[in-house]
């Protein structure tokens, strides 16, 4: 496993790159929304897109929620495609989408090198930093998501920032090999994951220098010293249209009062539960419950004090 950090694996990463863009090009096909409260940031040092929940104020603090988006993709597109603005309207919390100064995030996958690749980790500090300055924020309830490649990028930020960050939540991300090989958490971390067993682009199973979604369960239960076999949960189907179930499994009796949540999505693509337009080339979109509400559901149990 350790043997890999730095190598490339020819024709199957340039496959699976070009797959992933191809997808990136379809999802900015969407249609962008202007929504109040939100401002957009472009400098060289940060480039993000914020929304602020309706009635926000100064005088009281507010949980903030890092959403990273695909390889190839734009902060403003999924903005719109995971629908998160709306839920963190009713539920009274923060959301920063921020924009990859390159074509992806360093997750340690492909290209981008984990040890020589983009300093996306360093980077986020310093957004943290400069939003917590400008905004009222709780820095005990900070949390980070994301999509696909963003998804896999919360698995390292879980390993490196988890002094700064909650909890994380990863949709159709994997988490690589060197994530796994330099991670070194500071607390027991609560996860989420969410996943297709039909997604051909981050493989249930796990290939391209990424574990399987089994295989990362079993290394984050193990690392939250979870001792109980998990409950399992039918989710309602809501939508038999969408041609897929989901179960929610979740292992709650962890150390420090963590807990891994997944969302096994049976026949399930390579998408957001419930977001926004639905592409055949991802795959089935499973629509029996909203994606971005489960995320917060799942995050507003913890904070930095869950864990240690």
């Amino acid at each position: 496993m350790m043997g890999w950090i730095g190598e490339m694996r020819g024709k199957r990463i340039f496959r699976f790159v070009k797959v992933i863009c191809i997808c990136a090009f379809v999802l900015n096909g969407s249609v962008v929304f202007a929504q109040k409260n939100n401002s957009k940031h472009d400098s060289k040092k940060a480039r993000y897109s914020i929304h602020l929940p309706k009635g926000y104020t100064s005088s009281k603090t507010y949980p903030l929620v890092f959403n990273f988006h695909g390889m190839g993709s734009k902060a403003v597109k999924h903005e719109h495609y995971c629908k998160m603005d709306k839920v963190a309207d009713k539920e009274g919390f923060i959301v920063v989408y921020p924009q990859s100064t390159h074509f992806g995030w360093n997750a340690g996958l492909g290209f981008a090198s984990y040890t020589n690749g983009p300093d996306d980790i360093g980077d986020l500090n310093k957004l943290l930093d400069t939003l917590e300055s400008m905004y009222s924020i709780d820095k005990k309830r900070v949390y980070a998501t994301g999509v696909s490649l963003g998804g896999s990028l919360v698995y390292r930020i879980a390993c490196e920032m988890s002094d700064r960050i909650a909890a994380v939540a990863s949709v159709s991300g994997l988490m690589t090999d060197s994530t796994l090989v330099h991670c070194n958490a500071e607390r027991h971390i609560p996860i989420l994951h969410m996943h297709g067993t039909s997604d051909f682009i981050m493989s249930y199973d796990g290939k391209h220098q990424a574990n399987g979604v089994e295989e990362l369960l079993k290394i984050w239960t193990l690392k939250n010293q979870c001792v109980q076999k998990p409950d399992t949960i039918q989710v309602p189907n809501r939508d038999k249209k969408d041609h897929s179930t989901v179960q929610l499994i979740n292992y709650k009796d962890c150390a420090g009062k963590s807990e891994v949540w997944f969302y096994k999505i049976k026949n399930g693509g390579h998408a957001w539960p419930g977001g926004g337009n639905k592409f055949r080339i991802m795959g089935t979109k499973n629509d029996d419950f909203n994606g971005s509400q489960a995320v917060w559901d799942f995050f507003k149990k913890f904070t930095l004090d869950t864990g240690k």
